[in-house]
């Protein structure tokens, strides 16, 4: 009969507080709390619907089985205006943008949504009904590379390549400078969360691991992930984020789950990327597109998490 041992190639730790980085599987007894421990149901990505047009440097937005994929560069130096909108299958043509962009932030549904700065530091912002884009207000400061969270009426921009520390607020009408911007340099971040509630993880030049937590008018520190990502993508919420995808000399099919204090290592995306485009929640995730230097790519992966993931206590006193 196979043990634990045979299985995992150790046995159950004895500690009095919990691993730092746990694997998949892994059980120990913390003495501290008297119970046993495992970590375990991380979640799994499965393959999805192929979008029409291959490209990376895309915004997301929606849930899993209501998703838009906005704008994008299709080739290097070569950026589109379409919209793609998807329906828990396969994606079909939605409106294009009024003006074609890549490097760009967006949030809100599938028939609510808002896409604002990207290409070379633009400040505009446009709204989708589920049918066309129209012009909103612009931004107070152009951006690129810049992360976005929220709702159409009630949106964050932060992060970016230039500027790199402003963080703005958009009410439906019109942006304002928000409380303080993030306190160090986020290109290509990934974002999760409300205009009052944000996260925003990873990113930089040279590529971070720490996460910074926004309350509507400051940062202030979060958890660190694992590694340090560039051109990674967000998706949920502030206390119930997923990060994925990223670029670089790193493989880019990491997925980490936060739970508003700490990250842990969730599943694998089955095809490693970065600049990919995201939407839904912590537990019903979509990743779309993105590359994989030097080519775009139109894969489309779903992640579904169990009702609790990370570290769950087996038997306690």
């Amino acid at each position: 009969m196979a043990t634990y041992t045979n299985i995992q190639g150790q046995n159950i730790l004895i500690v009095s507080s919990d691993p730092a980085n746990p694997t998949e599987g892994q059980m120990w007894y913390n003495t501290t709390s008297n119970a046993l421990k495992a970590y375990a149901d991380v979640g799994a990505w499965a393959t999805g619907g192929n979008l029409a047009t291959a490209r990376g440097f895309l915004a997301g937005a929606g849930t899993q089985t209501s998703a838009l994929a906005v704008g994008g560069q299709i080739e290097p130096g070569d950026v589109t205006a379409a919209t793609e909108e998807y329906n828990g299958t396969s994606w079909s043509p939605g409106g294009n943008l009024g003006t074609a962009r890549a490097a760009l932030g967006a949030c809100g549904t599938q028939t609510t949504a808002a896409a604002f700065g990207g290409g070379a530091t633009s400040t505009a912002t446009e709204e989708y009904d589920g049918t066309t884009w129209t012009a909103g207000g612009n931004l107070v400061t152009g951006t690129n590379f810049n992360t976005g969270t929220g709702t159409q009426t009630s949106a964050l921009c932060f992060g970016g390549e230039i500027p790199a520390f402003v963080t703005q607020e958009y009410n439906g009408t019109s942006w304002t400078t928000g409380g303080t911007g993030v306190p160090s340099y986020r290109r290509g971040a990934a974002g999760a969360g409300t205009q009052t509630s944000a996260l925003c993880a990873g990113g930089g030049e040279p590529p971070t691991a720490t996460s910074f937590e926004y309350d509507g008018t400051s940062w202030t520190a979060g958890g660190t992930m694992s590694q340090a990502r560039e051109f990674t993508t967000g998706a949920g919420a502030q206390t119930s984020a997923l990060a994925f995808g990223s670029r670089g000399p790193i493989a880019g099919n990491w997925t980490e789950l936060y739970d508003g204090t700490s990250w842990t290592t969730g599943g694998s995306l089955a095809t490693g990327r970065g600049c990919v485009g995201g939407a839904g929640t912590q537990t019903s995730a979509l990743a779309f597109g993105g590359e994989i230097p030097p080519g775009r790519l139109t894969a489309t992966e779903e992640f579904t998490g169990g009702p609790t993931v990370g570290i769950r206590t087996v038997t306690g006193t």
